[in-house]
């Protein structure tokens, strides 16, 4: 996902001229979809009344980590909504106390996906 990443961040280290940059982004938004596509898969067996969190009922690294990549992709013009899966377990995630808290503390939010 990483190297996906830094093309969405950083396409003017990846070509010269705006619009191979421009290409450079769109194609790796794509691919950085697939891999937000396969973790909804992944965490498609999270269910709220059994087993909420990626590996059970206690929150880990994973569940962090699974709401900063779905965060980056509105960076990458991916609406968290078209993810529906996705985005009801990191709603779950970030409502978990120890995750709201550092969310408040850090002011971070899932807002980063902006309708052009």
């Amino acid at each position: 996902m990483h190297p996906a990443f830094t093309r969405v961040f950083r396409a003017n280290d990846f070509a010269e001229n705006e619009a191979a940059q421009a290409e450079v982004k769109n194609v790796a938004a794509a691919k950085f979809r697939k891999h937000l596509e396969r973790i909804q898969e992944w965490i498609g067996g999270a269910k709220p009344e059994a087993s909420p969190y990626w590996h059970g009922e206690r929150i880990t690294g994973h569940d962090a980590y699974a709401f900063t990549l779905l965060r980056w992709g509105g960076y990458a013009g991916i609406d968290p909504a078209s993810l529906p899966a996705y985005l009801a377990y990191v709603e779950r995630v970030m409502a978990a106390p120890a995750m709201a808290a550092a969310l408040q503390r850090e002011r971070v939010k899932l807002d980063t996906y902006k309708v052009s």
